[in-house]
């Protein structure tokens, strides 16, 4: 199974941590079963240009990382990417869709999935509960961290985490802008 993880930087020059995070924690402390791509592109690109490229990497599932300056063009994508793609599930994370997660579930019926909060320990779970026939609602009761329909016109499942991964005192390094849930 292969899952794409999106990032659209504002600028060239610029690189998602992230996503780099997300991945780095489900390949250390996950099942190592799936393999983990990241693609990165800036908001400057063509949003077809983008959309071509993820197709081009025919991923299983993709995660997009949603942040203010990119929102709009991720919402873009995600909807024209559901229309060719079908299938695979699409993933959102980051502040810009955290604080509601409802009502982007709401707004967005081409957005499966949205993983809100500090996401290593949520991406791992995720990724060690999936296989190569996708995953399934009754996989994912136990991950906090994430909302979800039970299906397209079903009540929006929510999962809490209450739990933080790092704690800002024990690594003074974590800059709060890195809101890692995709």
């Amino acid at each position: 199974m292969k899952f794409l993880l999106v990032a659209i930087n504002a600028k060239y020059i610029h690189s998602n941590l992230a996503v780099y995070s997300l991945k780095a924690f489900a390949e250390k402390y996950g099942n190592n079963n799936n393999e983990i791509e990241i693609a990165e592109y800036t908001i400057n690109q063509y949003s077809d240009d983008i959309l071509r490229d993820i197709y081009k990497r025919k991923p299983d599932a993709v995660g997009f990382s949603c942040y203010i300056w990119n929102i709009g063009m991720v919402k873009e994508i995600v909807r024209d990417y559901k229309k060719i793609c079908p299938n695979v599930d699409v993933w959102v994370g980051g502040p810009e869709v955290s604080y509601n997660v409802e009502q982007v579930l709401r707004e967005n019926e081409a957005i499966d999935y949205v993983m809100y909060g500090e996401g290593e320990l949520t991406f791992k779970e995720v990724m060690d509960k999936y296989t190569f026939n996708g995953i399934g609602i009754d996989d994912l009761k136990d991950i906090l961290g994430i909302g979800y329909r039970k299906s397209k016109t079903s009540d929006i499942r929510i999962r809490n985490r209450n739990t933080r991964l790092f704690k800002k005192t024990e690594n003074p390094d974590y800059n709060q802008q890195t809101s890692t849930a995709c």
